[in-house]
């Protein structure tokens, strides 16, 4: 007897956590400037290097800050500030040759104004999630086996890859307000699309900007652009594909009267699912008892493919009892996070956080602010059991006044969904323990769950023997249903 063998490469989830780092840091101002007070503070964490290690896995990244700030004289400005951080985030079992994803985001950022310059204060949230790969080593058939009853399934493994990637530039010209100049912008780049192409995959989407503009009494205001990209990646088109883009620098001036040019770099990335299907033996047996089956229970988890949704929002906030009304409502600095992501009855439930500063200017034309966090809450069709998850926030506008100011927002859901899976498999065989050979007639009243292969293994009946004695029996079989079994004479 000749036994086919081969491997499967398959990923489980060893583990998931959340961890905190904790960051501060004096940032100094711009050369020549001077702080009256801090209207606002972006910030963005990106991830630059993960590393798995024994019982952990090590983080470094970079947290961009920008503030806007208000000088001595009453004149807005901003400024950027980068810091890097690492953390080891603990995970009992973690080795070496394990790989994790990890998201960062800021559910907490202060800025003080301290010793002529800024205190800076964060909390960085990393949602780490370590995967194992495994080899499993699986027989695909038997040839050549005697009287060898066989039962096999076919498997899928599906993982994730980066099918392609390229730096985009883009050069645009927008529309500018007359007089003013750039205090400070920021960009979220939206895929909306992917379609395959002659040379290759186009992802196509829009960058939304946010330019801030200073007048030289010391007024802000806001605009908002969408500015269209497409680009071309080299790659085959794969199952599942998605593309992410993510913005990698930015800048935005005055080009002349009623114009700024934006110059912006973007990566983009295609990601897709790389399948392997093969048939593998379950279980099998023969009437000689030549041999038995070792079979095991394999898990994996499977890549499932990438969810996006963008949801706008419109809000009502509430300005704080001890501050004075809302006179002109300027502009608001966005800040989300994910709390919770978890599948429920075949729905997905993603749960997080909204930070909302709020600049505004009093009846007194002073510029006032102040943080007002709104829960986020999406409900969608799972499409795995667990999703890796997102939100990015974009196009916030300002209205109304006195004790409540208006906020509409775009809120960008991506979750990128797997799904563990679990299969039986036989790793190998092994001599079995020779059977009674006598021919006879015995009716077997069927046990819970058995089918017509296990009661032919239980007493070494061909199964095909076992269907011909009960031409009206079907699966599944009724516990207590008589089987009549005939075994015949060698």
């Amino acid at each position: 007897m000749e036994i086919r063998k081969t491997t499967l490469l398959t990923e489980t989830l060893f583990g998931e956590t959340v961890a905190e780092a904790q960051m501060e840091s004096a940032i100094p101002l711009p050369q020549g400037k001077t702080l009256e007070r801090v209207l606002s503070a972006e910030a963005e964490a990106k991830v630059d290097e993960i590393g798995c290690r024994d019982g952990a896995v090590v983080v470094t990244g970079t947290m961009t800050l920008k503030p806007t700030v208000e000088s001595a004289e009453r004149l807005p400005y901003a400024f950027e500030a980068a810091a890097q951080f690492s953390h080891t985030v603990r995970m009992e079992g973690v080795t070496p040759e394990m790989n994790a994803r990890v998201s960062a985001e800021i559910p907490a950022c202060s800025v003080r104004r301290e010793d002529g310059g800024l205190r800076m204060q964060a909390t960085v949230q990393l949602r780490t999630a370590v995967f194992e790969t495994v080899q499993i080593p699986c027989i695909t058939g038997l040839d050549d086996a005697r009287d060898a009853e066989t039962q096999t399934a076919s498997v899928t493994v599906k993982k994730r890859t980066l099918l392609g990637a390229h730096s985009l530039r883009m050069s645009e010209e927008v529309a500018a307000p007359q007089g003013m100049t750039v205090i400070g912008a920021t960009g979220t780049p939206v895929v909306n699309g992917l379609v395959k192409g002659t040379e290759g995959m186009l992802p196509q989407g829009e960058l939304h900007l946010s330019v801030l503009y200073g007048a030289p009494d010391g007024g802000i205001r806001r605009e908002q652009y969408a500015i269209p990209f497409s680009d071309v990646i080299s790659c085959e088109p794969g199952e599942n594909a998605f593309a992410a883009a993510t913005l990698t620098s930015l800048s935005v001036a005055i080009d002349g009267d009623g114009t700024a040019a934006v110059e912006a770099a973007l990566s983009i990335g295609v990601y897709g699912c790389v399948s392997e299907t093969q048939r593998i033996l379950t279980d099998a047996y023969d009437a000689a008892g030549d041999f038995s089956c070792e079979i095991r229970r394999a898990n994996a988890l499977n890549y499932e493919g990438a969810w996006n949704q963008t949801v706008q929002m419109s809000e009502t906030i509430p300005v704080p009892s001890h501050m004075k009304d809302a006179y002109l409502p300027l502009y608001a600095a966005l800040r989300p996070a994910v709390t919770s992501a978890t599948v429920r009855d075949g729905r997905g439930s993603i749960e997080g956080v909204l930070a909302v500063t709020v600049v505004y200017r009093d009846d007194d034309g002073m510029k006032q602010s102040f943080t007002h966090e709104l829960p986020l809450s999406f409900e969608t069709e799972a499409r795995g059991t667990l999703p890796i998850v997102r939100f990015r926030a974009f196009d916030a506008n300002l209205s109304g006044g006195g004790r409540t100011v208006s906020l509409s927002v775009s809120v960008a859901v991506e979750a990128e969904w797997y799904r563990a899976i679990a299969f039986d498999h036989v790793p190998e065989l092994s001599a079995g323990a020779p059977r009674e050979t006598d021919a006879g007639m015995l009716v077997w009243f069927a046990d819970p769950d058995e089918t017509l292969f296990s009661i032919g293994k239980r007493f070494g009946v061909p199964t095909a023997r076992v269907r011909a004695c009960n031409p009206t029996l079907s699966e599944p079989i009724k516990a207590g249903t008589p089987v009549l079994l005939i075994r015949a004479a060698k």
